[in-house]
């Protein structure tokens, strides 16, 4: 699946858009609310001014770094977003948001397993059951299908993101890290938004825009957990690692190298040796090169052979080739304790 830079329109919608936003709860088994703790970085605190959504955020430096999501050895919350086509278009059914939060949890699942065979516990609160304070809306889809995702596209998403809340999931949950996931109610090519290291304190959200149905199958295919689960490691810093990847360092050879040594790695592709989709399970691997781009990792084999792979900080994302990065380095220990 395709990661591509979304550049967000200086002008949103109206902020009446989210009064349509209402909670949709679900019987899923989710995790408990945790006690209230220290976040993984401080809440920003918005104050009047001219920026995304018509506020002005004063970001922390790691937020300006890893952006909304952070990383994923710190707790982070997914929040969903379900969005539905005016009246007369494609919505989304009870029945349809339950398979796709069944699917999410097979995502989640799978990387928390593959991270722990790191070393690395992440803490991932999704979901839409109201024990676990509604962390999920609908929404009217006012800016079409989504299909050609264009500008009042773009402007809807970052519209809903910019104003959710963050600073009371933070106290619930003990993070201010926020992943979002938009669920789609159409066929498309699910695509991430990231955050890059020249942003600074803009394009801060991240977030993973999930198709109900996948484009290159017959229709009525649903998305599978095996893309779900890459579009949300985008989100921490996971490269796509097949040809014509836009990250910076994977080239051709890098991506052979990945093929010979890892030939089932999760970022590199999303179906079944012979082409297909599985639900019921993720037969992939969370390659040692992408646990290493995510954070959990200090090394990985080959790094000697492509060392630009390591040039920039452990879950970040870079736009720019002549970028000095040097301001963003630091010890390395990404993955064992939250930013202060």
């Amino acid at each position: 699946m395709t990661k591509r830079r979304l550049p967000v329109l200086a002008v949103l919608l109206a902020a009446a858009l989210l009064a349509g936003c209402v909670p949709r709860a679900q019987s899923l088994a989710q995790r408990p609310v945790p006690s209230p703790t220290a976040a993984a970085s401080p809440a920003p605190s918005p104050t009047p001014g001219q920026g995304l959504g018509g506020w002005q955020l004063e970001r922390t430096a790691d937020q300006q770094k890893y952006g909304s999501a952070g990383l994923l050895a710190w707790p982070c919350i997914l929040f969903s977003i379900y969005l539905d086509e005016p009246e007369g278009g494609a919505v989304w059914t009870d029945e349809e948001i339950a398979q796709s939060q069944q699917t999410l949890a097979t995502a989640v699942d799978w990387i928390e397993e593959q991270a722990a065979g790191y070393g690395v516990t992440p803490r991932l609160y999704y979901g839409t059951d109201d024990l676990i304070a509604h962390l999920g809306w609908t929404a009217p889809f006012v800016g079409g299908t989504g299909a050609d995702e264009g500008p009042s596209f773009r402007e809807e998403i970052e519209n809903l993101c910019t104003r959710l809340d963050s600073d009371t999931l933070a106290q619930t949950y003990g993070t201010s890290s926020i992943g979002f996931l938009v669920f789609l109610p159409v066929s498309g090519c699910s695509f991430t938004a990231v955050h890059f290291l020249e942003d600074g304190s803009t394009y801060y959200h991240e977030y993973s825009c999930l198709y109900k149905e996948n484009a290159f199958f017959p229709a009525g295919s649903a998305e599978s957990p095996t893309v779900y689960a890459h579009e949300i490691l985008h989100q921490f810093g996971a490269p796509d690692l097949y040809s014509g990847s836009n990250d910076l360092y994977v080239t051709d050879e890098l991506v052979s190298y990945v093929a010979e040594n890892w030939p089932d790695s999760i970022m590199m592709d999303t179906y079944n040796p012979d082409g297909t989709l599985q639900y019921d399970a993720i037969e992939k691997s969370l390659c040692p090169l992408t646990a290493f781009r995510l954070g959990l990792t200090a090394t990985f084999p080959g790094i000697e052979q492509f060392p630009a792979a390591a040039e920039d900080p452990p879950g970040t994302f870079r736009m720019d080739p002549g970028t000095d990065v040097s301001r963003w380095q630091d010890n390395g220990a990404v993955a064992t304790a939250p930013a202060a």
